[in-house]
């Protein structure tokens, strides 16, 4: 009796890890960080600054980091990871119009029936500085490893490869480079790997994902017709139109990875792990929030000729007061990662990474519509490299302590460094530990906490003659903390 007890209680909890996996992979969940890459790892690898990869003794993230790793885990195990981040970003710096003067707040003096007269209205340069331009959410991560047989095992994850947010005031100095700016992709995998020997393992694995991307911007229509390269050339000053222009496209993509694992000695693995570059062509609409004059200039014929004021200030440029399709395109792109993890003893073991990402592959964000390029903004950024190192402290039986430190270098240029993606070299300092119930101790609590240092990002960014021409000049300090709980269970 008191074994069938126990045969019940084990599938109790098979049953309850199982729906709790597979209902965390099903979330659609929204991830945000400052720049594009959002590291793909449970609590215990933030805990290690990613130090170590997947290559730690029952890691089921290998499920989507490195997929040959699987083969060296014995039984059945689940994670679900829940990760808490906050980014506090702040702009000091002035903004100029294309005329060379502070951006300011101007307006067409009116008539007692509002209509414009002649005359403007000069109220002064702006002095918003966007406020908090962060943002908190929570992101979840799930993975499943199930060996098959004593060489094969299969893995599942959900995971957030990619994502970005930044949220400006919509009156601040810099409105004609960013409002908000929101990108978020979710992935399921499904992996497999082989044991070709008791030291070298193989895998490779599938992901789908889904990426949706939503940016906003206002754009000084009559600045940008007084520009050099306007064949207008009105010579109206800036802040006199007000047309905040927002794009929401999205994408269902697929992708493939895979890794090699091998351990040296008894005490030693290392890791490999290449995942392809992702292609996402993006698309969906634009829809502009304008005042009437903005509205006129984009939709009604100019001075007696067929064409509007935007179409003849930029021949081959039509925009539509009402919206029109959109497309564009952001790439998830290609990476390679190199892991080590040595046991020093029952008790410690330190770990190290090194991880290249092809960045250089994303040249600019281009937004097209019925064909016609609207705008090509440069951002080509360059190969960025994370190095990291952390380990784990057995201290009983049931507590492990976990620390790391990493060094990420931001693909950003300070010549294309906007205030949409204000990115700088990054340090990691984590702290976290697991918890194993003697009562059952197949099953573990996790928890980390991981503070990011960013250096100041330089914006010395000249904006587009069709976005109005404006001059940006200034820096963004920003920094993160990430909190983040797990339940680990083997079954």
């Amino acid at each position: 009796m008191q074994n069938n007890n126990k045969a019940v209680s084990a599938r109790t909890y098979r049953t309850l890890c199982i729906a709790t996996l597979t209902g965390s992979i099903l979330i659609t969940s929204q991830a945000h960080a400052g720049a594009f890459g959002v590291p793909t790892y449970g609590t215990p690898g933030w805990g290690r600054a990613f130090a170590g990869g997947s290559m730690w003794k029952n890691d089921p993230s290998a499920a989507f980091n490195n997929p040959a790793a699987m083969a060296f885990i014995d039984q059945n195990i689940a994670q679900v990871s829940v990760h808490h981040a906050r980014v506090s970003l702040k702009f000091k710096g002035n903004v100029y119009d294309y005329q060379g003067d502070l951006r300011a707040n101007r307006d067409f003096e009116r008539d007692a029936d509002g209509n414009p007269t002649g005359g403007i209205i000069d109220n002064g340069a702006v002095t918003n500085d966007g406020g908090q331009g962060g943002f908190a959410a929570v992101l979840p991560t799930s993975f499943l490893v199930m060996p098959i047989n004593d060489r094969l095992s299969f893995g599942l994850s959900q995971v957030v490869p990619m994502g970005a947010r930044t949220t400006w005031d919509r009156d601040w100095k810099g409105q004609d480079f960013a409002v908000d700016t929101k990108i978020e992709t979710v992935g399921l995998t499904g992996s497999l790997s082989f044991k070709v020997n008791d030291t070298f393992a193989i895998g490779g694995g599938v992901i789908v994902q889904n990426t949706k991307g939503f940016i906003s911007q206002n754009i000084d229509l009559l600045a940008a017709a007084g520009t050099p390269t306007s064949e207008l050339n009105i010579g109206l000053p800036s802040g006199l139109s007000d047309a905040l222009i927002r794009v929401k496209v999205d994408n269902t993509s697929f992708g493939w990875f895979t890794g090699i694992a091998w351990k040296p000695t008894d005490r030693d693995t290392l890791g490999l792990n290449y995942h392809a570059r992702i292609r996402n062509k993006l698309e969906g609409k634009y829809n502009f929030y304008a005042d009437e004059f903005s509205r006129f200039l984009m939709d009604d014929p100019f001075f007696g000729s067929d064409q509007t004021a935007v179409e003849q200030a930029f021949p081959g440029l039509s925009l539509n007061s009402n919206g029109a399709n959109a497309k564009s395109r952001l790439d998830v792109p290609a990476s390679a990662t190199l892991d080590w993890v040595h046991e020093f003893n029952d008790r410690l073991s330190l770990g190290a990474s090194v991880t290249w990402t092809q960045w250089s592959s994303f040249k600019n964000l281009t937004l097209k519509s019925n064909g016609n390029t609207l705008v090509a903004i440069p951002y080509n950024y360059r190969d960025s490299w994370m190095y990291s190192i952390g380990g784990d402290y057995r201290a009983t039986d049931q507590l492990t302590l976990r620390a790391g430190v990493a060094l990420d270098q931001t693909p950003t240029r300070n010549s294309t460094r906007d205030a949409r993606i204000p990115d700088g070299d990054r340090t990691f300092v984590s702290l976290g530990g697991s918890y194993r119930f003697a009562t059952e101790p197949n099953l573990s609590l996790d928890a980390a906490y991981s503070r990011q240092f960013v250096d100041k990002a330089r914006l010395r960014t000249v904006n587009q003659d069709r976005l109005g021409g404006a001059r940006a000049d200034g820096e963004v300090s920003a920094r993160g903390d990430v909190f983040s709980l797990s339940a680990t269970y083997k079954f």
